[in-house]
């Protein structure tokens, strides 16, 4: 059975003090930074209360080479 899931604002508000802006935690989200990942519940994010952001220290991949490297492992 997986951990308990809670509201993302919930979660960042016991891990960060100040906890970081919706548009921030979303940012996240999008960019695959949080593990495991959010699930999205109509409006709403929940995450698993022992979720971890995880930060990928290189470069940014643009959309177009996100989509090479994809295409090369299929």
């Amino acid at each position: 059975m997986s951990s308990p899931k809670i509201l993302l604002s919930e979660w960042a508000a016991t891990n960060y003090n100040p906890a970081p802006s919706m548009w921030t935690l979303r940012q996240w989200v999008r960019d695959g930074q949080i593990y495991p990942p959010p699930e999205k519940v109509g409006r709403a994010y929940y995450v698993a209360k022992d979720a971890r952001r995880t930060v990928n220290d290189g470069p940014r991949l643009s959309l177009v080479q996100r989509l090479e490297l994809e295409s090369r492992r299929a």
